[in-house]
């Protein structure tokens, strides 16, 4: 029997855990195409600038441009023990053109490299998440603008409080998720500083022309600190932040549609498509499209945490702490992603039941307030005239009878103050005398609707 070399197996092991433990080649190999593209550039600046010749730049990202394709076709052939994806390319390159592919490190560390990497990365995303966050918005106006007469009651604590209208509610998402926008678009904006020439962290030797670096990348800002730049990840917090509000915002919308979808509600239909039945109870549709918009919110939020807590004990510059910092954002900017791509898709086919959701805003005591200002306009002090409709509304709540059943001999029971025009106030009365700037009338509405689509249109 053949004696097996325990010593020579342990080391072998050894080195897969402590390579994979240190590792970055999972995460990186997304960043593949802006790895080369920063390195094409830097390629171009070190010609420009007379360190390297012109053949020797033209060798360089002809083969750089080899290397992406090959990636691209999935004949590239990654070596998951090399640590990162940078190693990798850089191994590949040595064999296509020979020692000239050492030149490309002229003046160029790791560091401000996958810094730059990173900021491109997030750059891309983040613009393709704002395309289709746009147009979720969109798809909210215009839902918004197909029931904007639909009355329903609106809520605190889940207690039925005044009437509304639901395309008021509606723009009431719009107007929350806007602001989500804008904090996307403002990361794309700190995001847009580029890093590169700072070298490991305290610059380079090399006269390195930033600048043309900048333009060649589509950079609008350069970093004016190295330390800064390869130390500071404040730009992927920032990201953090805006998607875990985004998700928080729409996992509180979807909370409500799940409320709404139910059969004690059911103000809403869900389409189809966007629901599962159950294993053993046939007659049930599932809101789990939604449910899944809730329960990924979690990991948004956690990968904000993740980040903050890797950061708030590092000294500058470097650290390989700072190796965590992209992972979560990865995987968090893909799931908004996919969120949003599909509760756009939702809010196309949404449908409403404006009989129930009307019919659920009358019977009620939904018109007290309405009651009580009337009776302030009368000139009696407002917390009079509610404490006078309290009483009446919990009469009425007893004896299992709304402000609805009331008739003006009843009302004039109350207060000697109503008079005949007391029977003009319902559910409608009530959403169009609500007419201040932001309220719930027709008219304000309509005029959420014309600054959203201005605002929209402005993008």
């Amino acid at each position: 029997m053949k004696k097996v070399n325990n010593n020579k197996t342990s080391s072998v092991q050894g080195r897969e855990i402590f390579g994979d433990f240190t590792s970055s080649f999972i995460t990186d190999i997304r960043m593949y195409k802006e790895d080369i593209l920063v390195s094409i550039a830097y390629s171009k600046m070190l010609n420009k600038v007379g360190l390297i010749t012109s053949d020797e730049n033209n060798s360089i990202v002809t083969a750089l441009e080899e290397i992406s394709i090959e990636i691209q076709s999935n004949k590239f052939k990654w070596d998951p023990s090399l640590e990162d994806i940078h190693l990798n390319i850089e191994k590949s390159l040595y064999d296509k053109i020979g020692d000239t592919a050492g030149k490309l490190h002229f003046g160029r560390s790791r560091n401000d490299q996958v810094a730059t990497d990173v900021r491109l990365y997030f750059m891309n995303k983040i613009s393709l998440l704002s395309k289709e966050f746009k147009d979720f918005l969109l798809a909210i106006v215009s839902l918004a603008e197909k029931n904007l007469s639909v009355i329903m009651p609106g809520y605190t604590h889940l207690q039925k409080g005044q009437p509304v209208l639901l395309s008021h509610y509606l723009m009431a998402y719009f107007s929350i998720l806007s602001r989500d926008l804008e904090r996307l678009e403002s990361c794309y904006e700190n995001m847009n500083v580029m890093p590169l020439g700072s070298g490991a962290f305290a610059g380079v030797t090399i006269p390195v022309d930033r600048k043309f670096l900048a333009k060649e990348l589509g950079f609008k800002n350069i970093s004016n600190n190295s330390i800064d730049t390869v130390s500071s990840r404040d730009h992927i917090l920032d990201l953090l932040y805006s998607l875990s509000s985004i998700m928080i915002n729409t996992s509180r919308i979807c909370e409500e549609f799940i409320i709404w979808s139910t059969d004690e509600f059911d103000f809403i239909n869900l389409p189809e498509k966007f629901t599962t039945g159950s294993s053993i109870m046939p007659q049930k549709r599932n809101p789990d499209y939604l449910e899944l918009v809730r329960g990924k919110t979690g990991s948004s939020i956690g990968n904000m945490i993740s980040l903050m807590t890797t950061l708030k004990g590092l000294p500058f510059t470097y650290n390989r702490d700072l190796q965590e910092d992209r992972e979560g954002a990865m995987n968090s900017i893909d799931s908004v992603t996919k969120t949003i791509v599909v509760l756009k898709s939702m809010f196309l086919d949404i449908t409403f039941n404006e009989e129930k959701m009307f019919s659920s805003s009358i019977e009620s005591n939904i018109l007290a307030t309405d009651l009580a200002d009337y009776l302030a306009f009368k000139k009696i002090p407002f917390r009079e005239a509610y404490e006078i409709i309290k009483n009446v509304s919990n009469k009425l709540s007893d004896e299992k009878k709304s402000i609805n059943d009331l008739k003006l001999e009843d009302f004039k029971k109350i207060s000697d103050l109503f008079d005949e025009d007391v029977m003009k106030i319902n559910v409608n009365y009530s959403v169009e005398k609500r007419n201040s700037y932001g309220g719930t009338s027709t008219n304000s509405v309509e005029d959420q609707i014309d600054l959203a689509k201005k605002y929209l249109n402005s993008k």
